[in-house]
């Protein structure tokens, strides 16, 4: 779920989960994944994907991460440039694998993500939680993972609240 506006359609197929190596995963994609699963049950859902104010809130702060990655780690960064804009795609895939969904409903839940995430992206809606996400890759940064995971949450609940907020303006 990048920004490149000439990309092909999304291909669940072809981000496999494991594609990260395991640093970068644990700095871009599991600290989001974590905060987003737990901001969604506490919400009351079961499951991260049938969130879909968390599992737009996963994709901005895995794709903020990955862009902080990027900044902050361009040597590492540039030998899986393509892994890591692909991240936020991959943590999503990871959701709906996990839910079980087949294939082709996968397809059709992240052509429906990135529609919304852009639609948000483009109206600053999520610009909320951003300050959190940065303060939560300094965390990451200097290996505190306890208060990266707070700002994380953070992020996550005030996006969400500011999407719900969107949405009810915009009904």
């Amino acid at each position: 779920m990048s920004n490149n506006q000439n990309e092909t359609p999304l291909d669940p197929e072809s981000i496999p989960p494991e594609a990260l190596d395991p640093a970068t995963y644990h700095r871009v994609v599991g600290p989001a994944l974590q905060a987003a699963a737990e901001t969604a049950a506490k919400r009351g859902h079961k499951y991260l994907f049938d969130d879909m104010p968390a599992m737009l809130a996963l994709v901005d702060m895995v794709t903020r991460l990955a862009n902080l990655y990027r900044e902050h780690h361009p040597e590492a960064a540039t030998d899986k440039a393509d892994l890591i804009d692909r991240a936020a795609t991959a943590a999503c895939v990871m959701v709906f694998q996990e839910a079980e969904l087949p294939a082709d409903a996968i397809g059709q839940c992240l052509a429906a993500l990135e529609t919304a995430y852009n639609q948000i992206n483009e109206q600053a809606v999520l610009d909320p939680g951003v300050r959190y996400v940065a303060m939560a890759w300094s965390h990451l940064d200097d290996n505190e993972r306890k208060d990266a995971h707070h700002c994380l949450t953070q992020a996550c609940e005030h996006m969400i609240a500011a999407i719900e907020t969107w949405q009810s303006k915009s009904h």
